[in-house]
C-alpha cells in the first residue's frame, strides 16, 4: 500500500485533530499553571497531563485498525506477508499520532516557560513515545478480540483508565509505571528521579516486546514471560519511591549573591535576582536593629550548611514572600513531640509572631496572609508594635520559646507577656 493512501485511510488522521483540539482547548491551562517560566524540566513534567488522553487516542486507533483487518478477513486469506509486515505499516501512524499529541503538550508547555526542554530529561519524552507505543500495540490486539463495534471504544477507555487511575492510589509505586506523577517534576529546585525514567522505559518496553511477540503468534509463554519479568523489574526500581519522583537539584547551579549581608542564594531561573537579594538584605537589616539573630546566608538549596537558613520550599521565591520566609527562619521548626503526640498547644502564636516579624522587617503594619497570618493575628501584632520595645520583645521570647516543646501555653496577651 502506498505511504499516501495509507495515511489517508488511516484512523490515526481524524483521532489527531480530536487529541490535539483537546490539548489545545482542555488541557493548556493545567499544562501552564505548572509550568516554571525558564525551567526546562518542568516543561516535560507538565506535558504529562496528556498522556491518558493520548494513550486512550493510541488503543482506540489501534483497536479500530485490527478491527478493519477482521472485517476485510486480511488475516484469514493466507497472506504472503507474516502478521507483524501487515500490523506495523497500520500501526506506525496511531503511534505518530500519540507521539505527535506529546509533542503538541510540550509546545503548550514551552510556550509558557519560555524556554525548550532541558537536555538532562529528554528520557522522559522517551517514556512518553514508548507508553504510546504499549498503548497502541495494546489495542490492536484487544481490536482482534472484542466485538468488531465495541472494540475501539473499549480499548479507548483502557488506555485511559490504565494511565490514569494508578496516580489516585494510596500506593505510590504503581503510578511510577506509567509516568503518572511525571507533573511533580519540576520545580525550579528539584529535577527528575532516574529510577522514574528506568522503570517506565522498562514496563513499557516489556508490554511493547510482549504485543509484538502475541502478534506474530510465537508461543503463548514468551510474551507472559517478558510481560512478568517487566513488570517485576520495573516495580522493583520505584517500590520504595515516594509520591513526587524527584530529587533535589545540584546546587553547583545557585548563584550567590556576596555582596552584602546576608549572602543571597538562588537558581539562576529566578526572576530578578538582583532586587529579591536587595530586599532581603533591607528586610534583615531592620530584624537585626531589632535584636534579632538573622542567618549569615540565605539559599534556595534544601541541604544547609551551618549558620545557613533556606527560603523554604522549592518554588520560585517572588518579592511579596520575602518577610513571611524570614520569619519562619528565625522561628522554630514544629517539634517531634507535636508530630507523636498530635498535641502542640502554643501552635496558635506561630501566625501572630509572624506577623510581629513581618511588621518589624517591612516597617508597615502586619497584614493578613493567606494560609499563614490570619486577620486576626495581624490585627494582634499590630497591638503588640504600639508597645515600647523591650515589651515586644518580651513578647515574642515568652511565646517563641513556648513553640519548642508541647507543654507550654503561649501568652498571646501583650499586656501579659514580659510582666
Amino acid at each position: 500500500m502506498r505511504t499516501t493512501t495509507l495515511l489517508r485511510s488511516s484512523s490515526a488522521g481524524l483521532m489527531l485533530v480530536f487529541l490535539a483540539a483537546y490539548v489545545l482547548l482542555l488541557l493548556s491551562e493545567p499544562i501552564t499553571m505548572g509550568t516554571v517560566p525558564g525551567y526546562g524540566p518542568s516543561v516535560l513534567g507538565n506535558a504529562s497531563y496528556t498522556i491518558p488522553f493520548a494513550a486512550a487516542a493510541c488503543a482506540a486507533s489501534g483497536a479500530w485498525e485490527s478491527a478493519r483487518l477482521r472485517r476485510g478477513n486480511i488475516l484469514g486469506q493466507a497472506p504472503s506477508r507474516g502478521r507483524l509486515a501487515i500490523a506495523l505499516p497500520l500501526l506506525v501512524p496511531v503511534w505518530a499520532m500519540g507521539v505527535a499529541g506529546m509533542l503538541i503538550a510540550v509546545g503548550v508547555a514551552v510556550s509558557a516557560a519560555g524556554t525548550l526542554p532541558s537536555f538532562s530529561h529528554l528520557g522522559m519524552f522517551v517514556v512518553y513515545a514508548l507508553l504510546m507505543a504499549a498503548a497502541t500495540l495494546a489495542g490492536y490486539l484487544l481490536g482482534g478480540r472484542l466485538p468488531q463495534l465495541a472494540a475501539a471504544p473499549l480499548a479507548m477507555v483502557a488506555g485511559f483508565c490504565l494511565t490514569a487511575f494508578p496516580g489516585s492510589w494510596d500506593t505510590p509505586w504503581p503510578r511510577h509505571l506509567v509516568a503518572g506523577a511525571y507533573d511533580s517534576c519540576c520545580s525550579v529546585g528539584s529535577v527528575i528521579d532516574p529510577m522514574a525514567v528506568w522503570a517506565p522505559l522498562l514496563f513499557a518496553g516489556g508490554i511493547v516486546t510482549a504485543c509484538l511477540l502475541a502478534i506474530a503468534r510465537s508461543s503463548l509463554w514468551k510474551p507472559v514471560t517478558v510481560l512478568v519479568a517487566a513488570s517485576v523489574a520495573s516495580g522493583f526500581l520505584v517500590v520504595h519511591m515516594d509520591y513526587d519522583p524527584v530529587l533535589d537539584r545540584n546546587p553547583d547551579a545557585l548563584v550567590c549573591d556576596s555582596a552584602g549581608v546576608p549572602e543571597v542564594c538562588l537558581w539562576p531561573e529566578t526572576p530578578e535576582r538582583a532586587r529579591i537579594a536587595a530586599t532581603t538584605r533591607t528586610y534583615s537589616g531592620r530584624l537585626k536593629d531589632a535584636g534579632l539573630p538573622v542567618p549569615s546566608s540565605l539559599t534556595q538549596n534544601r541541604v544547609l550548611r551551618p549558620g545557613q537558613a533556606g527560603f523554604g520550599g522549592r518554588g520560585q521565591v517572588r518579592e511579596q514572600d520575602i518577610t513571611v520566609n524570614l520569619a519562619n527562619t528565625l522561628l522554630p521548626p514544629i517539634p517531634t513531640c507535636a508530630r507523636i503526640s498530635h498535641r502542640y498547644p502554643a501552635f496558635p502564636a506561630r501566625g501572630p509572631l509572624t506577623a510581629w516579624l513581618t511588621g518589624i522587617a517591612t516597617h508597615a503594619p502586619p497584614a493578613p496572609v493567606p494560609g499563614r497570618v490570619s486577620p486576626d493575628d495581624a490585627r494582634l501584632a499590630g497591638m503588640v508594635l504600639t508597645l515600647p520595645s523591650d515589651r515586644q520583645r518580651a513578647w515574642y521570647d515568652t511565646n517563641r520559646a513556648a513553640l519548642t516543646g508541647c507543654d507550654r501555653k503561649p501568652t498571646l496577651n501583650p499586656e501579659g507577656a514580659g510582666r
